[in-house]
């Protein structure tokens, strides 16, 4: 009898954690969404879309100035997965070298009218790998370079219209074609939980 009331009382135990543990979940979600839904993105989505030069797609340089030099644009929209809403969006980049860093100057412009000036700086660790560094940044852009991809990680502290801030992770993925032009796909997520993705056409700008 005394064994049978010990395998309840674990049982018990066993049931309420899981009990807590989905309601911290739900909990978080709730949070997310509502924050999302009172507040664009409007001081982080595409915060670090970056241009590319025209390179082939067997091409396997690693150097970060190949890819971003000179004038570059970037057309596509913004997708919230937390209330379905999109915006399109149109970015103007500009990189050149700066001493031993490349220097990246983003202008965006939102199909709401909302507008953004961001400028990255970008200094090499080793062949292939890059840190990142912006004024809204928490620690450091993480960038690896190689063959025809770039991937750059990294976590912003993003204000909001009531004046608080939130701390969103953001992943991008660049994709260099033949044609001259790349794919760019933007991920952002608040808590692990994924509230957008983004997807751009960049192209290079004559001069």
């Amino acid at each position: 009898m005394r064994s049978d009331n010990r395998i309840v009382s674990t049982a018990n135990l066993v049931v309420g954690a899981a009990t807590k543990a989905a309601k911290r979940d739900a909990v978080l979600w709730f949070a997310a969404s509502r924050f999302f839904r009172r507040h664009s993105f409007t001081a982080a989505v595409l915060a670090a879309s970056v241009g590319a030069s025209p390179l082939s797609a067997q091409e396997k340089s690693r150097d970060l100035a190949t890819f971003f030099s000179g004038h570059l644009t970037a057309t596509g929209k913004f997708q919230n997965h937390l209330d379905g809403s999109a915006r399109g969006v149109r970015v103007d980049i500009r990189g050149a070298s700066e001493g031993n860093a490349f220097k990246l100057i983003e202008d965006t412009v939102y199909s709401d009218g909302q507008k953004q000036h961001r400028v990255w700086r970008f200094l090499k660790v080793a062949e292939g790998r890059y840190i990142g560094q912006r004024a809204d940044l928490i620690g450091q852009a993480t960038v690896s370079a190689q063959g025809n991809k770039i991937d750059i990680a990294y976590r912003a502290r993003v204000p909001t219209k009531d004046g608080a801030t939130h701390d969103l992770d953001f992943k991008e993925v660049f994709v260099f074609m033949q044609s001259g032009t790349a794919d760019y796909r933007l991920s952002v997520s608040l808590l692990l939980i994924p509230v957008g993705e983004a997807h751009l056409i960049v192209r290079k700008q004559p001069r």
